[in-house]
């Protein structure tokens, strides 16, 4: 488990697994830019018993969880092109009343940190659909710089939407450690 002040990031559990589907199976829960798509069930367990949703090398899933436990959102991690010597953020929260608490800020700068520690890396970036104005904040307040514009890249809402491109190199999240610990 990676602990902040807010929030706990940690590998999914199989006594997870219900509330999890029912979260991510629940279309009210996604806000207006994740993606609509509905899961199903058996890929999703099947995943997680062969995977656990989480693998040192490649990534994956790791639950956002309150203080008291309770599962508030989900952080993937995924490997970039195999040319990019990184690795992407992308994060949802379920429950809208746990939005604008700064559990996804935390959450960002918990998995940058790890993922920096743990392994050779040298980026990591975060997309954002440029509409959605709260995860741009979010990248930028956690060191992320903009990069440019994917466009037409992601179809969300029934159209081609462009994305912000948002990163972070190593010596960049070693700068923001240093200068928040002044």
């Amino acid at each position: 488990m990676i602990r902040g002040e807010k929030v706990v990031l940690r590998t999914i559990r199989e006594t997870d697994l219900e509330t999890l589907f029912n979260l991510m199976s629940d279309l009210r829960n996604r806000g207006e830019y994740y993606p609509l798509y509905l899961n199903s069930e058996p890929p999703m367990q099947k995943d997680f018993h062969e995977t656990g949703f989480w693998s040192e090398e490649k990534g994956g899933r790791l639950l956002i969880c309150d203080r008291e436990n309770k599962i508030v959102g989900l952080m993937f991690v995924d490997k970039e092109p195999s040319y990019f010597n990184g690795l992407e953020l992308g994060y949802i929260l379920y429950d809208e009343a746990s939005r604008n608490k700064g559990y996804v800020t935390e959450a960002v700068l918990l998995a940058t940190r790890y993922l920096f520690s743990t392994r050779p890396i040298n980026r990591i970036q975060i997309l954002v659909l440029s509409a959605n104005e709260a995860s741009k904040k979010i990248a930028l307040k956690c060191g992320f710089k903009f990069e440019g514009i994917a466009r037409g890249a992601f179809f969300h809402d029934g159209r081609n939407q462009d994305v912000e491109v948002y990163s972070i190199l190593r010596d960049e999240s070693n700068q923001s450690k240093d200068e928040s610990a002044l």
